[in-house]
């Protein structure tokens, strides 16, 4: 199952359920069934297991901001660096070659729009956070954004923004261990039915926001 839910007040906004295995089973095919409830004012918050280009297109289409993590292979070439330390690049189709990539670079400098069904321009925020281990082996952290102004959402905010993402955990929490009362198991014990995926809304009123949430951007 994934679930879209606001951050701080815990409000599953929108739930999608899939197959056990097979055919649109996993949590990629199941989050993009719940990109047409999206909605033009909501800001989208993902962790890296969800992007794909073709996921990201779709949810942008949308009209929702995105914010989602992105693994650390995913070739980001920057195109200009931004006054608060981010930068813009481009998120490419799968399967295009080096040519069609510099062309469609040399577009995107130019400032020329693109096809999305080919490349999109998007906003990149890198920092790093300490490992837990205190080893000095730091993990870098790469969030891609479709809000390119950095005027509108410097990275400070937005690093702090994508850490609150773990309030789906807590939301989970809640849901399956103190609310749901005595003799109640949410928790299958069948190959395929794990907890609820995590795609994240922002807080909203009536519930504040945490002050100490961790963030920390890296220019």
């Amino acid at each position: 199952m994934i679930t879209v839910s606001e951050c701080a007040s815990h409000a599953v906004v929108g739930a999608e359920i899939g197959p056990v295995a097979g055919r649109g089973s996993g949590e990629q095919a199941m989050a993009r069934r719940l990109h047409a409830r999206l909605e033009a004012d909501w800001l989208l918050i993902a962790d890296r297991g969800f992007y794909s280009f073709e996921s990201w297109t779709g949810a942008a289409a949308s009209g929702a901001a995105l914010l989602w993590r992105v693994k650390a292979d995913l070739v980001l070439p920057v195109l200009e660096l931004l006054p608060d330390g981010s930068y813009s690049s481009v998120l490419f189709r799968p399967g295009l070659h080096d040519k069609a990539r510099r062309i469609l670079i040399a577009a995107a400098c130019a400032g020329e729009d693109l096809d999305e069904d080919t490349a999109m321009t998007v906003r990149v925020v890198e920092y790093s956070v300490p490992g837990r281990a205190g080893d000095g082996k730091d993990e870098l952290i790469a969030l891609v954004t479709t809000i390119t102004d950095p005027t509108e959402a410097p990275a400070q905010a937005l690093a702090e923004a994508y850490h609150q993402r773990w309030e789906h955990e807590t939301g989970n929490d809640q849901i399956k261990t103190h609310l749901r009362g005595p003799g109640k198991i949410l928790r299958s014990k069948k190959p395929g039915h794990g907890p609820p995926g995590n795609l994240r809304l922002p807080a909203r009123p009536p519930c504040r926001q945490r002050p100490d949430m961790p963030g920390g951007h890296r220019g």
